[in-house]
């Protein structure tokens, strides 16, 4: 084993605690879970998108993205949807609540992080940046655990 795994284990760890559901402040995303607020933010990235289709992006059962989506519904995030093209599928579309709190959380963690990063120099954050691409890439690859 590569003798700094460990290390990048705990500091993945480490990131995880400090944008997970603990979030910013105490606080992730308001009124939603973390899981909640990744399947409104799968949904904001790409219109219309099926249950099944945000559940795989999230490596959930359709049953389990089932749920996630009846609490977004239930919140007045989201509202469930006939595909025009399928009207066999039930597609998952962002209300203007959904829309506005998925544009203003990323504004708020976007800033968050432009703020720990500033002192760096541009090249600096480019490599921090393709790290981080590489290791997202590889987990998507190797699946979840």
């Amino acid at each position: 084993m590569n003798k700094y795994i460990p290390d990048i284990y705990n500091l993945i760890q480490e990131l995880s605690w400090r944008f997970g559901s603990r979030g910013l402040d105490g606080e992730c995303c308001g009124d939603l879970s973390l899981v909640e607020y990744m399947a409104l933010k799968i949904a904001w990235e790409s219109e219309e998108l099926s249950i099944q289709e945000i559940g795989s992006a999230l490596n959930f059962t359709k049953s389990g993205a089932s749920r996630i989506i009846d609490r977004l519904e239930n919140k007045g995030y989201a509202v469930r949807k006939r595909s025009p093209v399928d009207g066999r599928v039930c597609c998952v579309v962002l209300t203007a609540k959904g829309t506005e709190t998925v544009t203003k959380i990323m504004k708020r963690n976007t800033a968050y992080v432009e703020e720990m990063l500033k002192d760096l120099k541009p090249e600096v954050v480019k490599n921090v940046k393709s790290a981080l691409e590489i290791l997202v890439n590889s987990v998507r690859r190797q699946g979840f655990i």
